[in-house]
C-alpha cells in the first residue's frame, strides 16, 4: 500500500465512501494540506541555507517553493467551493473560482520570477559580492539534495491522489512540485560549482531558476485563460459522452457536443439521432434516458436535442455511402448527420449534416462534389447541406 493510499484510508471519516462528492473533497483538501505543510518546510531551510551563503539561485529556488504553497491553497480553495451548491447568482456552481485564483497565482509568480532575473543579472553583472564559500559544505548541499528528493515525493503523492480521484487539479498541483526538483537540481549545480571556484555561477543558475518559475506561470496562465474562454472538450472525453448516449434504447447516433466545466461540474448538451417514425412521447422519454444517464455517470447537466433521421428505406445506406464516398476522396474523415429522405420512388429531398473543421477551406468543392454524386442516381432530388463546425479539438 502507498503513503498516498495509507493517509486517504487513516484520515478519511466514517460514513464517507469513496466515489462520493464528500470522498473527492476530503482526498482534494488532504493533498492540498499535505503539500503546504511540506512546502513551508522546505521554503524555510532553503531561505535559511541560501541567507546563510548568500545565494540569490537558492533564495529564488525557496520563493518558488512557497509558490507551491500558495497553489495547494488554491487547492483546497478549490475543493471547497466546488462543494457549494449553486444559487440564485451562479446556478452552474462555483467551480470556476479556483480557475480565477490560479491565473491569479500565475500573475504573481511571474511578477517574482521577473525580480530574481532582475537580481540575478545585477549579481552577474554589477555585482562583486557572491557566494560565501567559507560556509559552504558537503553536508550543506547534501541537506539541499534532500528537499530535491522530498519534492519529488509529494509530486508523486499529488499524482496518486489526483488518479484516485481523476482530478486534473491534483495532477497540476503534482507538477507544479516537479518544476520545484529541476529548480532545485539547478542550484546543487549552482553551489557544486560555487565550491570548486567557478565565478558568476550563481547569478547563471539563479537566472535559469527565474526563467522555469516564469515557465511554470506562463504554464498556469494559460490552462487558466483556457478554461475561462471556454476550451472544447477533449476527444476522450466526447467519445466518453458518446458511448454512453448511445447505450439508450432508441439513441442512434450523437453529434454537436458541447461540455463547459465549472470544476469538477459540468454542463453538456448534445444532439441524439433517433427514427423519424418514433412518436413525440417516446422521443421524449429517450431524451430524458439520456440526461439521466449522463447526469448520473458525469456529475453534470445535461440538456438533449432530439434529431429524427431516416433509419428504414430502400434509399438510406445508398445515400450515406454516396456521400461518405465523396467525403473520403476529399481526405476527410467526418460523417454524414441528421440524414433525412423525403419519398421513396422518387426520391423528392435529401437533407443533412456535415461537421467540418473550423478552417476548412474546401466547403464549396466538397458541396460541388457531393451534389454531382447524388444526381447520378436520384436527378430528381432536392439536396440540402448544412456545414457545421466541429467543437472538438
Amino acid at each position: 500500500m502507498s503513503i498516498g493510499s495509507f493517509l486517504v484510508k487513516k484520515t478519511t471519516p466514517k460514513g464517507i465512501e469513496a466515489g462520493t462528492s464528500a470522498f473527492r473533497g476530503h482526498v482534494g483538501m488532504l493533498e492540498g494540506w499535505v503539500s503546504i505543510l511540506g512546502n513551508f518546510i522546505l521554503f524555510v531551510i532553503k531561505f535559511i541555507f541560501g541567507w546563510m551563503i548568500s545565494s540569490i539561485a537558492l533564495i529564488a529556488d525557496a520563493f518558488h517553493t512557497l509558490s507551491d504553497v500558495f497553489t495547494s491553497i488554491v487547492v483546497i480553495f478549490g475543493f471547497k467551493v466546488a462543494q457549494k451548491p449553486a444559487d440564485k447568482e451562479h446556478p452552474f456552481g462555483h467551480g470556476r473560482a479556483e480557475t480565477i485564483a490560479t491565473l491569479t497565482i500565475a500573475i504573481l509568480m511571474a511578477v517574482v520570477a521577473f525580480e530574481f532575473i532582475k537580481g540575478s543579472i545585477d549579481r552577474l553583472f554589477f555585482s562583486e559580492s557572491d557566494i560565501d564559500i567559507s560556509r559552504l559544505d558537503w553536508v550543506f548541499i547534501g541537506v539541499i539534495t534532500l528537499t530535491a528528493v522530498a519534492k519529488a515525493w509529494m509530486a508523486r503523492f499529488a499524482y496518486q491522489l489526483g488518479d484516485l480521484i481523476n482530478s486534473d487539479a491534483l495532477r497540476g498541483d503534482a507538477v507544479h512540485h516537479k518544476s520545484d526538483v529541476y529548480t532545485t537540481i539547478l542550484v546543487i549545480a549552482g553551489l557544486v560549482g560555487a565550491y570548486y571556484g567557478i565565478p558568476n555561477v550563481d547569478g547563471v543558475m539563479g537566472i535559469l531558476v527565474a526563467l522555469m518559475i516564469l515557465y511554470s506561470a506562463y504554464d498556469l496562465a494559460r490552462e487558466a485563460i483556457d478554461d475561462l474562454l471556454g476550451k472544447p472538450a477533449t476527444m476522450e472525453e466526447i467519445q466518453k459522452i458518446e458511448e454512453l448516449a448511445i447505450s439508450v434504447p432508441g439513441a442512434r447516433q450523437v453529434h454537436d457536443v458541447v461540455v463547459h466545466n465549472y470544476g469538477d461540474h459540468s454542463f453538456i448538451s448534445l444532439h441524439i439521432e433517433i427514427s423519424e417514425n418514433t412518436t413525440p412521447a417516446i422521443a421524449h422519454n429517450i431524451a430524458d434516458n439520456v440526461e439521466h444517464k449522463l447526469a448520473r455517470e458525469l456529475n453534470a447537466e445535461v440538456v438533449t436535442h432530439i434529431d429524427p433521421i431516416t433509419v428504414t428505406g430502400d434509399n438510406v445506406q445508398s445515400i450515406r455511402q454516396i456521400v461518405e464516398k465523396v467525403i473520403s476522396s476529399h481526405d476527410e474523415t467526418f460523417s454524414v448527420q441528421d440524414l433525412r429522405i423525403v419519398g421513396e420512388n422518387p426520391v423528392e429531398s435529401i437533407l443533412f449534416e456535415l461537421p467540418v473543421p473550423p478552417d476548412c477551406s474546401k466547403q464549396n468543392e466538397l458541396e460541388t462534389s457531393i451534389r454531382e454524386a447524388i444526381a447520378v442516381d436520384y436527378p430528381k432530388a432536392a439536396v440540402l447541406i448544412e456545414f457545421k463546425p466541429q467543437m472538438t479539438e
